[in-house]
């Protein structure tokens, strides 16, 4: 396979296969079926299904004859299998393959096996197999590979990153046009001005994360998007420990600077509210962003980073220009 490739949808690339059992089977009637089958004799397991083609797990002819006959084929299966999307790209097939030393996947399209990509695709000879040294070698290969991804020119890559960029410029510009609309407050309480880098970085830090563990959900653990929001939702108290120990150990602090409870009381409330939202809001825009059809890994920081910015200077001086002046 060539490294343009790489970017191409799996779903360009399916193989069918015969190696396919029944989740309602016994071990004798799985055995029966296989032998029935013009199956793949070169594939070491096959892949159980239930009735609605979910894909189950996966077992060996191996493991099938250490069975009683009579036992049912679910008390066989290895359910723990690594998958794939028929939606996601070759390379990302390729990385999972490669750092599994898998052989095969399967690939799961709306729920429901479809079929598999072999490792085969990534070469145009033909591979040989057959002992385990020639599949470490092919390993290593298939590690290259992984390491160089798939080669775009710099314009292309330029094109696809630099729109998003543009995201912190737009969030910088608008945190200026906020300060100056609230100069009044910054000029009479210079506490404020002092503690603003420090109320943003805490705000960026913590959505940051919120954003990290939204996008290693839907990108490793393949979670849908309704239980990354019943996640998030789950994780607010986290976030709110978070907020009231960032935002009480700040106000404190800045009491050192003897400008009155005033200035202090605004810096801790800042803080607490802006955490909050601005570590739901990171959880979210990666979960937006996949359900538009972008790229969450490349999008999400700037637009995140973006609004955690406007947000918390918003709030910030907002609260600081209706509770002191």
């Amino acid at each position: 396979m060539k490294r343009k490739h790489l970017d191409h949808q799996i779903e360009n690339y399916l193989r069918n296969t015969q190696n396919i059992l029944e989740l309602d089977q016994s071990i004798a009637e799985a055995i029966t079926s296989i032998r029935e089958k013009d199956y793949d004799q070169k594939k070491p397991y096959f892949y159980v299904l239930d009735d609605k083609s979910h894909l189950i797990g996966i077992v060996s002819i191996k493991t099938l004859l250490n069975f009683s006959p009579e036992a049912p084929l679910k008390d066989a299966i290895k359910t723990n299998v690594h998958i794939t999307h028929s939606e996601q790209s070759m390379f990302e097939a390729l990385a999972l393959m490669q750092k599994f030393h898998l052989l095969s996947l399967p690939v799961i399209k709306q729920g429901a096996f479809v079929g598999v990509i072999e490792i085969q695709e990534f070469f145009e000879e033909e591979l040989e197999i057959t002992s385990k040294r020639k599949r470490l070698q092919i390993f290593q290969m298939l590690g290259i590979l992984v390491e160089e991804g798939p080669t775009k020119s710099i314009w292309r890559k330029y094109i696809h990153r630099m729109p998003w960029v543009f995201c912190n410029m737009l969030g910088g510009i608008l945190c200026a046009v906020i300060s100056d609309f609230y100069e009044v407050v910054l000029v009479h309480v210079i506490v404020l001005a002092m503690f603003i880098p420090l109320v943003l970085s805490l705000s960026e830090s913590i959505s940051m994360q919120a954003m990290t563990v939204s996008i290693y959900l839907m990108t490793h653990k393949r979670q849908k998007w309704r239980k990354i929001f019943r996640y998030t939702f789950r994780e607010i108290g986290l976030y709110v420990l978070i907020a009231l120990t960032a935002s009480l150990s700040v106000g404190l602090l800045s009491l050192l600077w003897r400008e009155g409870i005033g200035p202090s009381f605004i810096i801790c409330v800042s803080i607490f509210i802006s955490i909050i939202v601005t570590a739901i809001l990171g959880a979210m825009i990666p979960i937006i962003l996949y359900r538009w059809k972008l790229d969450p890994r490349v999008a999400s920081g700037p637009i995140v980073l973006m609004f955690a910015d406007v947000i918390t200077t918003m709030i910030y001086l907002s609260l600081a220009f209706w509770l002191l002046l």
